[in-house]
């Protein structure tokens, strides 16, 4: 956890990637991996007394060797726990000229939950086991 001086910025969800990750490598070598993760979180519920989720989505930043087994083993769909800290990024549009702002966060563990695509044929309480990476 990162705690500095009486304050906390730390992350952690449990969601599924809403895409297949995209990498790049930057000019100075270093890996960069991306990818959008959805979470839900109860909203209410209807007349029946039924709860209704609405679905936040976040954007996850990974680098480096982290970033590689990412792309190398997520897609869209599977399910992950994210650990890292809230970044804030901005901009000025080329276009219009305005400040553009984004959140995301910056993932220093990702957990895959999800059994490997070989152990898709395994006994159901395999399919429970967290897969780390």
């Amino acid at each position: 956890m990162n705690a500095v001086k009486g304050t906390l910025n730390h992350v952690e969800l449990i969601g599924r990637l809403g895409a297949d990750p995209e990498m790049r490598f930057l000019s100075s070598g270093k890996a960069l991996c991306r990818f959008s993760l959805a979470t839900n979180r109860i909203s209410g519920q209807d007349a029946q007394g039924i709860r209704l989720y609405e679905t936040d989505w976040t954007h996850i930043e990974t680098w480096e060797h982290l970033a590689e087994l990412c792309n190398t083993y997520l897609h869209k769909g599977r399910r992950v726990r994210v650990v890292g800290n809230l970044r804030n990024d901005s901009w000025v549009d080329k276009e219009s000229g305005q400040t553009r702002y984004r959140a995301f966060v910056r993932a220093q563990e990702v957990m895959f939950l999800d059994p490997r695509p070989e152990q898709a044929d395994a006994p159901a309480e395999a399919a429970e086991e967290e897969v780390p990476f």
